[in-house]
């Protein structure tokens, strides 16, 4: 009985405690990211070693890395889309559709990983880092570069995780069920946040 419960869809004008959740949880990661795009922001504003303005990256990977990052940029604004495809499938019981489209949404969400994973590489391999020539150089590139991988490190996390998620429900057995778009909502929304917090680090690292 509780089993059957607990897969019955949320009737219609009640509070869905599922989706309330799951906003508080997305609050509490914007207040995360939001804690350190300031502290990012006080940081650079207020020290003159890596004051806002100066160059971000060093010249010679400067063009590299932003080409890489709008390359993602287009990846999860693209990624956006086809989850909202999956969205709209599964609640037409179309459960082919839901399959091509969230697959898509995984595809681009591991696109996104590879591409980063490379730009990681070019970095490291350039000494690009906070302990590298560069950073042990100029504390303004330290500084720099500390930021970028703790706050692109953390996003790549939540790519992961939103990655397998989806994943997972891509090959659920529970395609077409009256409880199954509710679940591909949640982790739709989770993925728009993913999406949206990219947003805002692309211009913070690769434009500013």
């Amino acid at each position: 009985m509780d089993a059957a419960l607990a897969h019955t869809p949320v009737e219609e004008g009640r509070e869905d405690p599922g989706k309330l959740g799951l906003w508080l949880f997305i609050v509490s990661e914007v207040l995360l990211f939001g804690g350190l795009f300031a502290s990012y922001f006080m940081t650079r504003w207020g020290s003159d070693v890596c004051r806002l303005g100066a160059p971000a990256w060093p010249e010679g990977t400067a063009h590299t890395t932003l080409r890489l990052a709008a390359l993602n940029t287009l990846i999860l604004i693209t990624s956006s889309y086809t989850v909202v495809r999956a969205l709209l499938a599964a609640r037409r019981g179309k459960a082919g559709a839901f399959r091509l489209n969230m697959g898509a949404t995984v595809a681009l969400a591991a696109g996104f990983s590879v591409v980063k994973a490379f730009e990681y590489s070019i970095k490291v391999h350039h000494g690009f880092t906070p302990g590298g020539e560069f950073a042990l150089a100029n504390p303004g590139y330290r500084v720099f570069f500390s930021y970028y991988f703790l706050m692109t490190g953390l996003h790549g996390v939540h790519v992961v995780v939103g990655m397998i998620w989806n994943s997972l429900l891509m090959v659920s057995q529970e395609n077409g069920t009256p409880a199954f778009p509710r679940k591909v909502e949640f982790a739709a929304l989770y993925w728009h946040f993913v999406d949206v917090v990219w947003v805002f680090l692309f211009p913070l690292f690769y434009l500013v």
